[in-house]
């Protein structure tokens, strides 16, 4: 059987204006329609301040998070039942 083809990679536009947000918690929700909801924040001396909100399919948040981990070396186990 042949190998599946992959899809080259669409042409990706840097866009050198944006800050970089530098981020210490990160706050959760997945939702029933397969989004989750991510909210990213930064310590401040006096309050946890949010940086960024996002919302993201469930499958391109699996590509993210197995890229993440590939980066790191970090593999974690699938919790036992």
């Amino acid at each position: 059987m042949p190998a599946e083809k992959k899809p080259a990679p669409k042409e990706v536009y840097i866009n050198n204006d944006l800050p970089i947000l530098y981020v210490d918690a990160i706050n959760t929700r997945h939702r029933k329609d397969s989004f989750t909801y991510i909210s990213f924040a930064t310590n401040t001396p006096f309050r946890l301040v949010e940086q960024v909100r996002l919302m993201i399919d469930d499958d391109s948040l699996r590509l993210i998070i197995d890229d993440l981990c590939r980066v790191i070396n970090y593999h974690p186990k699938k919790p036992t039942e």
